[in-house]
C-alpha cells in the first residue's frame, strides 16, 4: 500500500470518528494497523477512538502496544488522552507499564507517583516519589508529592516536616495544598495559619477592582447564589439539603452554580430544591467571574473556601455586593472581598483565639444542620459481648498522638477491639503500615479490623457494629460524627481552641452530651474507658440517642430561619458598592 492511500484511509477513518461514527473508524484504523503496524500515529488514533465510545479498557490494551509503550516522545501524548477521557485508573496502569519499560525515566516515575496518589494509594506514591528522587534527588514536585501521601497514611508529622523542608511554595497550587495539610499538624499554631493563610491570598489571589452590581428591583426576591464543586454525596450535601428544603421561598431564590459537573442523585436532589442551577464547569476564571455577575446575586456562598477546585481567585475580584464562606471550609479565607463567615457559638466561641479576616456570624443553632440518610439501617447494636471502638475518619487524621491515645485505651480495655474504616485502606499496603504502626505499640494486630469505604447505606450498617466512636484530635470528625451518633454511637473527642479541633465537641455540646467532651489527652483515654464499662445503658440508650439527634442536630426550619436573619442583616449593614 502506498503512502497516499494510506493517509487517504486514515483520513476517512478520522472523519467518521468525528462524525460519531467511532466504531467504524475503529474497524477501519484496526485494518490499517493490521497493514503498517509499526506507525505510532494509527494507534494513538486507536486509543482515542475507543475512549471517544467509553471503552477505556480497550484503549489501555491499544496504549500498551509496544509502538507505543516504548517510544518516549508518544508516550506523554498519549497519557494525556486518558486523562483527558476522565480514565484515571487505566491512565495509572499505563504509567506503571511505561514506568517498567523506562525504569531511568524520573518523569514517568513523577506521573505514576501523582495518579496513584489521585487513586488514593499513598504507600505507592511514597514508593515512586523515592524512585523519582533516586533519579533526580531533590525534584520538588516528587518531594510534594511524597509529602502529602504521608499525611494521607497519617504519617502527619513526617509528612509535614517534609514540607517544612520544602519552604515556601512559588506556585499556587502547592501553597494552597499545604494550608489545608497544615490543619492536620497536631502542633497547631493558629497565629501561623491565619498567616500563611493572609500571605497566600496576598501572593496569589487577585485584589477585588470596581465592581458594578446589576440594578436592582427591590421587589423581587433576593437571590442567593450557592457555588460549590462538590454538589454531591459528601458534607455539601449532607448539611446543605434540609437548608434548602426549608429556605422561605416568597423572600428568597436560590441558584446553585456548579463548578464541577453534577453526577450523582445527592447533586441531582440540590438541583431540584434550587430555583436554578448553573452548569459552571469548564469555565476560565474570566469567564466565570462574567457569569456569576450576569447572574445579578445579592448573596453569593462560597461553599469551597481553599478547599480542592475552589474558585477563590474569581472570588478575590468579587462577584456579588455579599460573599459568604460556609460549609465545606474551616478557617478565614484571607480574601477581603469574601464579606462574611458563618460558625456558631460553640465553634467560635467569644472568648476563642481563632482568627478571621471576615465578619464572623454565629448562628443560635448551629452552623451546621445533618440531613438524616434515607434510608438508614436501624441504631440498635448487633450481637456481641466484648466492647468495640471505631473510627471512620480519614488517615490523615490519625497522626502518633491520636494512636498513642488509642492504644492506650485498648490496653486498658484487653477485651476490647478497633474498627477502622478509611478510603486509603483499600491499599494492602497501607493497611500493612497502619497495623505495624498499631504493634509499635504493644497493640495485636488481631484486635484492629481494617476496612475500606463501601457504600454509604453499608457504611452506615457498619456502625451499628460499634459502641464508641473515638474522634481524632486536633482535626476531629464532622460528618462522621453526625453519622456515628445517628447510628447509635456513644462519640468520645478532645475539645481544642480551632475551629478543626471543635467540630464534634460542638455537635456534642448541642446534643446534651458534654460528659463525652473530654478536656485533655489523659481525660480522653479516661472516658472512653469508662464508656467501655457501661455497654449496657449505651446500648439501651441507642434508639432514643437517634431521635435525640433528630430533634437537635436535624431541625432544618430553625437553621433556615437562623440563616435567613444572618442573610438580611449581613445585606442590610453591607456598605455600598
Amino acid at each position: 500500500m502506498n503512502a497516499r492511500a494510506s493517509e487517504q484511509r486514515f483520513q476517512a477513518a478520522m472523519r467518521r470518528a468525528e462524525a460519531g461514527e467511532a466504531a467504524q473508524a475503529e474497524a477501519e484504523l484496526l485494518a490499517l494497523i493490521a497493514d503498517l503496524p509499526q506507525v505510532p500515529a494509527l494507534h494513538l488514533a486507536l486509543v482515542r477512538v475507543r475512549l471517544l465510545q467509553g471503552h477505556a479498557d480497550a484503549a489501555l490494551v491499544a496504549a500498551r502496544d509496544p509502538t507505543l509503550l516504548r517510544e518516549p516522545r508518544v508516550l506523554p501524548e498519549v497519557v494525556a488522552e486518558f486523562g483527558a477521557a476522565g480514565a484515571i485508573a487505566q491512565r495509572a496502569d499505563l504509567l506503571c507499564d511505561a514506568a517498567r519499560e523506562h525504569p531511568r525515566d524520573s518523569g514517568i516515575a513523577i506521573a505514576l507517583a501523582a495518579a496513584v496518589h489521585g487513586l488514593h494509594r499513598p504507600s505507592e506514591a511514597i514508593r515512586w516519589c523515592e524512585h523519582a528522587l533516586r533519579l533526580q534527588p531533590g525534584t520538588r514536585v516528587a518531594r510534594e508529592i511524597r509529602a502529602a501521601s504521608l499525611v494521607d497514611r497519617g504519617d502527619v508529622e513526617a509528612g509535614l516536616a517534609a514540607f517544612g523542608d520544602l519552604g515556601i511554595a512559588a506556585d499556587a497550587a502547592s501553597a494552597a495544598r499545604h494550608l489545608v495539610l497544615a490543619h492536620y499538624d497536631p502542633a497547631q499554631d493558629g497565629d501561623a495559619i491565619y498567616a500563611a493563610i493572609t500571605r497566600y491570598a496576598e501572593r496569589h489571589l487577585p485584589r477585588a477592582g470596581a465592581f458594578a452590581p446589576l440594578p436592582r428591583d427591590p421587589s423581587r426576591k433576593r437571590r442567593i447564589g450557592w457555588v460549590s464543586p462538590r454538589f454531591v454525596a459528601g458534607p455539601v450535601s449532607t448539611f446543605l439539603q434540609g437548608l434548602l428544603a426549608q429556605f422561605d421561598r416568597t423572600r428568597h431564590e436560590h441558584v446553585l452554580v456548579a463548578l464541577q459537573p453534577v453526577h450523582d442523585e445527592a447533586g441531582r436532589v440540590l438541583v431540584a430544591l434550587a430555583d436554578e442551577a448553573v452548569d459552571a464547569s469548564g469555565l476560565d476564571d474570566e469567564a466565570l467571574l462574567r457569569r456569576l455577575r450576569d447572574l445579578g446575586l445579592d448573596v453569593l456562598m462560597d461553599l469551597a473556601g481553599h478547599a480542592t477546585a475552589n474558585r477563590l481567585a474569581v472570588l478575590a475580584r468579587r462577584a456579588a455586593p455579599m460573599q459568604v464562606c460556609w460549609l465545606d471550609w474551616f478557617d478565614t479565607t484571607g480574601v477581603p472581598a469574601i464579606d462574611a463567615w458563618i460558625s456558631d457559638p460553640w465553634l467560635t466561641p467569644d472568648d476563642g483565639s481563632q482568627r478571621f479576616s471576615e465578619r464572623v456570624v454565629k448562628l443560635p443553632s448551629g452552623r451546621f444542620c445533618y440531613t438524616p440518610p434515607v434510608p438508614a439501617p436501624a441504631p440498635t447494636r448487633l450481637a456481641g459481648d466484648a466492647p468495640v471502638f471505631g473510627s471512620f475518619n480519614r488517615l490523615a487524621k490519625f497522626n502518633d498522638g491520636v494512636l498513642d491515645a488509642w492504644a492506650a485505651i485498648l490496653r486498658r480495655v484487653p477485651h476490647a477491639r478497633l474498627a477502622l474504616r478509611a478510603r486509603h485502606l483499600a491499599e494492602a499496603d497501607t493497611c500493612e503500615h497502619i497495623a505495624a504502626r498499631f504493634a509499635a505499640r504493644g497493640i495485636e494486630v488481631g484486635r484492629i479490623d481494617l476496612g475500606a469505604h463501601v457504600p454509604y447505606g453499608e457504611l452506615l450498617e457498619a456502625y451499628r457494629g460499634i459502641d464508641i466512636a473515638l474522634d481524632p484530635f486536633p482535626f476531629s470528625g464532622c460528618t462522621t460524627t453526625c453519622d456515628a451518633l445517628w447510628m447509635g454511637c456513644a462519640v468520645v473527642t478532645r475539645a481544642g481552641t480551632s475551629f478543626v479541633s471543635r467540630q464534634a465537641a460542638s455537635l456534642l455540646w448541642r446534643l446534651g452530651r458534654a460528659e463525652w467532651v473530654a478536656r485533655d489527652v489523659v481525660d480522653y483515654i479516661d472516658r472512653a474507658v469508662a464508656l467501655a464499662g457501661d455497654l449496657e445503658r449505651l446500648r439501651a440508650g441507642r434508639v432514643a440517642q437517634r431521635e435525640a439527634v433528630r430533634e437537635r442536630l436535624c431541625d432544618a426550619q430553625a437553621h433556615a430561619r437562623d440563616f435567613e436573619r444572618a442573610i438580611d442583616a449581613l445585606v442590610t449593614s453591607q456598605p455600598a458598592r
